[in-house]
């Protein structure tokens, strides 16, 4: 066995089983990946896969509690040469930084310009997704660190640290008749109602609080997008519910806001990763950077 090996394992995991893809990322051509895949099985005694024909269809059952403790191996060598780095040039490398088009757009900017003054070394590569994508992305090691809302709380392999809480806010023009209403959840029913698509900024808590006033209730446009339900609202397609951060200056003049908090609890935005990974010290003062974020 030997930590090529126990490498390709976890690029399997990550491509699906393209054994291809794997082998390019480990800069081996793939006959050399399928050979180390049969020494491997040989060695253990057992197939790690099952195959159709010579396709990779998924692990075994054995080859799955394989590629936990390869995880465990790869995440060890990791943290060894974080240590190292840490050592030699504690301020030096790149943030794999994983987050939703709200964090991205709308918070992080004014995160990293003041994070760079003081690190100016560090790098970073974002990636855009869904929350629950972002989870997955940390378990096989896609990212770093992720950002995103409630749904990395509850997960136990994650170190979860509450950041700032925000509110769901209406937004509407200027002259729109749901300004002479009460607000009230039931009056913004009477008005088609543009927000996120499921699984980004909380849209299943705004969801499900309407469709228990109304059980036939659906979105008359949904995005992942804040930017697209602003332009969306401001046609006069409908009135927008987004996350307050996504409001900006310049969206004022057009349209007027509500604070949706009493009608809508709030929600908290988490900073995570795996709890059995060694933080970088630049790594850890971007986690401090962002989590000192107040809106």
């Amino acid at each position: 066995m030997n930590l090529t090996q126990i490498k390709l394992l976890i690029e399997l995991n990550k491509t699906s089983l393209n054994l291809s893809l794997a082998s390019q990322n480990l800069h081996i051509v793939q006959s050399a990946g399928s050979r180390q895949l049969k020494l491997l099985e040989d060695e253990l005694g057992f197939p790690l896969f099952v195959r159709h024909s010579k396709k990779l269809v998924s692990f075994t059952m054995a080859g799955e509690q394989v590629l936990e403790q390869a995880k465990i191996i790869c995440m060890a060598q990791k943290n060894i040469r974080t240590i190292s780095e840490a050592i030699k040039e504690p301020d030096k490398g790149c943030i794999r930084l994983g987050t939703t088009h709200t964090q991205a757009r709308y918070i992080l900017p004014h995160v990293l310009s003041i994070f760079k003054r003081n690190h100016p070394k560090t790098k970073f590569h974002i990636e855009e997704s869904f929350p629950e994508n972002l989870y997955n992305m940390l378990r096989k090691d896609i990212i770093d660190i992720a950002i995103c809302s409630e749904v990395l709380s509850n997960k136990e392999e994650l170190e979860a640290i509450r950041g700032y809480q925000w509110s769901h806010l209406l937004v509407a023009p200027q002259t729109h008749p749901v300004w002479k209403t009460d607000l009230s959840l039931k009056s913004l029913l009477e008005f088609p109602i543009l927000s996120y698509r499921k699984g980004f900024s909380h849209s299943d808590k705004v969801s499900h609080a309407l469709k228990r006033i109304d059980p036939t209730f659906e979105f008359e446009i949904v995005a992942s997008d804040a930017d697209v339900i602003k332009t969306y609202v401001r046609r006069g397609f409908g009135i927008g519910i987004i996350a307050q951060m996504a409001l900006e200056e310049n969206d004022k003049p057009l349209l007027k806001s509500h604070f949706l908090s009493e009608e809508l609890s709030h929600s908290t935005t988490y900073c995570a990763y795996l709890k059995k990974r060694i933080l970088a010290p630049y790594q850890q003062a971007f986690v401090d950077s962002f989590l000192s974020v107040e809106l």
